[in-house]
């Protein structure tokens, strides 16, 4: 479903049931992410069943994709994933990972180890992108409009990593996603942030965050992308027309 940037209000208050699951989402999303910091590299099954399997796949991938798609009909489009503005976005993904790429190689400075792996993980973790941007950001500005939203990603994608990142950390997580969440209202297309400014902006904060990943990580993250495509196509086949119980109006 196409929507009209001109008929976007920036407030709202409508909440349905999708806004409801979205809210409910992030502190799922918070004791899925620390449980896997906290455990995850000392019992692979935290990593697998928990990180992986409950949080990208289902919490991430799985109920957007269903309630997007099934119950409301949207199409991909209602997840950020679009053919609309690739050029704007395609600019301005490289004018950002410009901009931010002095810091990186600040960052990567004191890195003692290969860097690569973290760069090719963050480029390919669409989870983190379609869960805060396309699904909690698109969901609430549906219910509450434009600015509210993107206050309210920026706090979400802060909320599920306490307990996992300082104080300090989550502020710049807070302020970070703000200004993502107001580049990706701009023009509803993941794109924007994937790959390319993602791979060099949360290269930062992992390294910064003291994760460390390998090659094994790449290739299994690299299955879950797959994983989550397959997903995605498979929802949007027949999907429930407009007219169903919660209206898309």
């Amino acid at each position: 479903m196409k929507v009209d940037d001109k008929m976007r209000p920036w407030f709202e208050f409508s909440p349905e049931t999708d806004t409801w699951l979205a809210l409910a989402s992030v502190p799922a999303m918070t004791l899925i992410y620390y449980l896997n910091t906290q455990y995850g590299y000392q019992y692979p099954s935290v990593f697998f069943l928990g990180f992986i399997l409950l949080g990208h796949l289902f919490l991430n991938t799985a109920l957007p994709a269903y309630v997007v798609l099934k119950m409301r009909g949207e199409g991909l489009s209602g997840l950020g994933i679009t053919t609309q503005k690739i050029p704007t976005c395609l600019i301005i993904s490289a004018l950002l990972a410009a901009t931010m790429y002095p810091s990186l190689t600040a960052t990567l400075q004191g890195f003692d180890g290969n860097p690569a792996p973290n760069i090719a993980y963050n480029a390919i973790a669409l989870w983190e992108p379609l869960f805060v941007f396309g699904w909690l950001q698109l969901r609430f500005e549906r219910a509450f409009g434009i600015l509210p939203a993107i206050l309210l990603a920026g706090l979400s994608f802060m909320a599920y990593h306490i307990g996992s990142f300082p104080v300090s950390g989550l502020i710049v997580l807070g302020v970070s996603g703000m200004i993502y969440a107001m580049i990706f209202a701009y023009v509803r297309n993941l794109l924007v942030l994937m790959p390319l400014t993602w791979a060099v902006a949360s290269t930062m904060g992992t390294i910064q965050g003291g994760f460390i990943f390998d090659w094994a990580t790449v290739g299994i993250y690299a299955v879950v992308l797959m994983l989550q495509i397959l997903i995605l196509w498979s929802l949007s086949k027949n999907p429930k027309s407009k007219t169903s119980k919660i209206s898309t109006a």
